[in-house]
């Protein structure tokens, strides 16, 4: 992939300034990077802290030739290239922190969030026009100043390893593991979903799946093709859940 860098100071939304340049015919590739958002956001509407200069806020902007039932394989590889970079954090480190990812879109590391992965996308009739997806990595953040619920989850790379980083370094690697995970969903017979399920927490775990019709509870069994959760409630009936937050 031929990457394209754009950086702000400070935006409303990485998301939003792609979408912009996507709408505008600009091709695959592009990536926005900020310093800062204020209008920041993850799935579901969550907001993202997203304090000054201290982590990574970036979207890339996709035409992936992809079926739209597989448009959830984005996310997969964008959660796993964060996966690869980790990787090479913690190759360095004396007690090595474990990263794992908490379906559907987040990445933790030792438990604790330190990354989410986000991806919009626009149709052209039954087809994929375009692709947006954003990523948050929290490298050298501090939570002082953030809201209570985000710091009794959320974790950041200085925190974990005792020691700040570049975040061009980081970004860097992202990229890097990111286009040759992209690259790799052109190939005959190729899909993310056996590689994503090794590194999932949530399977075979008791889980809460909040949904719009309502709460299923049970056991977190597997992952469908297209990244649904399927879950057994006490009844020993399978439920597929496609879009809904545990």
């Amino acid at each position: 992939m031929n990457y394209r860098l754009l950086r702000f100071d400070c935006v409303a939304s990485t998301m939003l300034v792609a979408h912009n340049f996507a709408m505008q015919s600009e091709s695959e590739g592009l990536v926005i990077v900020a310093d800062e958002q204020t209008a920041g956001r993850g799935r579901a509407g969550h907001t993202w802290f997203s304090p000054p200069t201290q982590s990574l806020y970036l979207s890339i902007l996709l035409r992936p030739r992809l079926d739209p039932a597989q448009l959830n394989w984005l996310t997969m590889i964008g959660a796993l290239a964060i996966i690869d970079t980790l990787q090479t954090m913690i190759t360095t480190a004396l007690t090595p922190p474990r990263p794992t990812i908490k379906w559907f879109n987040d990445v933790h590391l030792n438990g604790r969030k330190i990354s989410g992965v986000l991806v919009e996308s626009a149709f052209m009739g039954d087809a994929i026009d375009y692709s947006i997806l954003g990523i948050g990595l929290n490298v050298n953040t501090q939570f002082i100043s953030a809201p209570p619920d985000v710091q009794a989850r959320a974790t950041s790379l200085a925190n974990e390893f005792r020691h700040k980083f570049d975040r061009e370094i980081i970004l860097n690697h992202l990229l890097a593991h990111f286009a040759q995970r992209y690259a790799q969903l052109g190939l005959p017979n190729t899909n993310p979903i056996h590689e994503y399920a090794h590194w999932l927490e949530t399977i075979g775990r008791p889980v809460k799946m909040t949904l719009a019709k309502g709460i299923i509870e049970g056991i977190a069994e597997s992952i469908a093709p297209d990244g649904a959760l399927i879950i057994r409630d006490a009844q020993n009936h399978r439920h597929r859940c496609v879009y809904g937050e545990i």
